[in-house]
């Protein structure tokens, strides 16, 4: 065999193999990940898995990996149907895909946010990956601040002198905006992340039956203004 045909049966192998890992996690939840019961899946011997994974944690890096990438993909297309100088427009637009990404894909999203897996330490690789998506939320909302375009009593604020420093200490990693665009973003991230988290854990359908989807959109309005997008 060519390394060309190994390589696509590798490829073809490590992809199965994510595809059953995220059927585990839908059906019995994200604890539940057992290299094993892949291999009995596949009809191969848990030995000859490790040949692709070399255990659980390596196989969740590679599946979180998966997760963000196509969450900050999401967001991006989200964010870019509407033009650059929308700047109402793309927070508005990046803000649902945000939603509708979670709930269209609640397993994944729930490995990103959700309750961390017991003896998983985050893998050093993911900085990057994990940071693109509020690269994303944070862009809309600084591009918009650098043309004058946030003009609300938020982006006013003084903030304490820790949390500034903290903030200007994250720009050393590669969050290029100001302190106060960083805070307006993990702001906004929570109140999306909060909304969205109620919708996943059924609470809002509780309230709202049908309705939730005008709910969403009508707060994402509303942030929007508690911003001062102009």
């Amino acid at each position: 065999m060519n390394s060309n045909r190994r390589e696509k049966k590798r490829t073809a192998a490590l992809d199965e193999i994510r595809s059953i890992a995220w059927k585990q996690i839908g059906e019995l939840g994200a604890a539940s990940l057992s290299l094993r019961g892949i291999a009995r899946e596949m009809g191969m011997t848990a030995p000859a898995l490790y040949r692709y994974y070399e255990d659980r944690d390596a196989l969740v890096t590679a599946l979180l990996t998966d997760a963000f990438t196509a969450f900050s993909s999401a967001l991006e297309a989200g964010r870019d149907t509407c033009p650059p100088d929308d700047h109402p427009g793309r927070f508005h637009a990046m803000c649902k895909a945000y939603f509708t990404w979670a709930i269209q894909n609640p397993q994944r999203y729930a490995l990103l946010f959700g309750t961390p897996l017991q003896g998983y330490l985050f893998a050093e690789e993911l900085g990057p990956v994990a940071q693109r998506s509020f690269l994303v939320l944070q862009g809309v909302i600084g591009e918009a601040h650098a043309a004058g375009k946030i003009n609300g009593e938020w982006a006013a604020l003084r903030l304490p002198v820790r949390l500034t420093s903290q903030y200007e200490s994250l720009r050393k990693i590669g969050m290029p905006y100001t302190p106060i665009v960083t805070h307006l973003a993990l702001s906004v991230w929570s109140m999306i992340h909060g909304i969205t988290s109620l919708h996943l854990q059924h609470y809002l359908t509780g309230f709202l039956q049908t309705e939730v989807e005008p709910f969403v959109d009508f707060e994402i309005k509303k942030i929007t203004l508690m911003l001062g997008f102009a």
